[in-house]
């Protein structure tokens, strides 16, 4: 059945075929298994870390022309504790990537243009970093950047804008504990491990609600007293 109502169609239609419309139309999350494309969503560029893009622009025959495109001063962790040991992650043209001080930064990927940058305010007299100060890369959902931070924390912020949306502490790094690796997202749910071995912390995994920094669970990797 259909009519016309002021200039526009109007389509009635069973909602098997509704159904079978969305399925058709909506955008399935990517699979995370296989190798990034034009995306690189996850810090090894998939579960596999395989650090492989199907991307073919560069090639055996073109890889000696490759040259510079853009640089751009991020203006962060600039002192001699500091490395910038990250991975960027890509989205929809969009490059994120953190420093050593644990800021973040959003840049065109095109041009190095400043999107937006989150400044981490860390406590720069944090004293029980193992090996300096650095930070592995973030993760990210359809609307949130994670970041583990020296300091035990872990983060979300809003993809658009850098501003924080919580802030969940993991272990305290008066104890020995910090947070240097990249986290991983999946279907809702933030993993980190944690840093301080060599500071006599006890290891961990902990899943971390990625709406609102709760936790799920907590998995020891080392056995505790007794």
């Amino acid at each position: 059945m259909k009519k016309l109502l002021s200039g526009l169609m109007i389509v009635a239609l069973p909602l098997g075929a509704i159904a079978l419309f969305l399925a058709l139309t909506s955008e399935s999350p990517p699979d995370m298994r296989e190798p990034a494309g034009a995306d690189w969503l996850t810090n090894g560029g998939d579960w596999n870390n395989s650090r492989y893009s199907t991307l073919d622009q560069i090639n055996r025959g073109n890889v000696a022309q490759l040259k510079g495109a853009w640089v751009t001063h991020l203006g962060s962790g600039l002192g001699a504790k500091y490395s910038l040991e990250a991975t960027p992650l890509v989205k929809d043209g969009v490059m994120y990537v953190t420093s050593g001080n644990d800021e973040v930064f959003a840049l065109d990927a095109k041009t190095g243009a400043l999107i937006w940058e989150h400044k981490s305010n860390l406590d720069q007299n944090i004293t029980t970093v193992c090996c300096g100060w650095s930070n592995r890369g973030a993760a990210m959902s359809e609307n949130k950047i994670f970041l583990g931070r020296l300091d035990g924390t872990i983060m979300a912020l809003d993809i658009t804008n850098g501003n924080m949306l919580w802030q969940a502490t993991i272990g305290r790094w008066q104890d020995g504990y910090t947070i240097t690796s990249a986290p991983l997202y999946h279907d809702g749910v933030v993993y980190t491990g944690v840093a301080g071995g060599d500071r006599t912390s006890r290891g961990k995994v902990v899943a971390l609600d990625a709406e609102t920094g709760e936790q799920n669970w907590l998995f020891w990797t080392a056995a505790g007293p007794g």
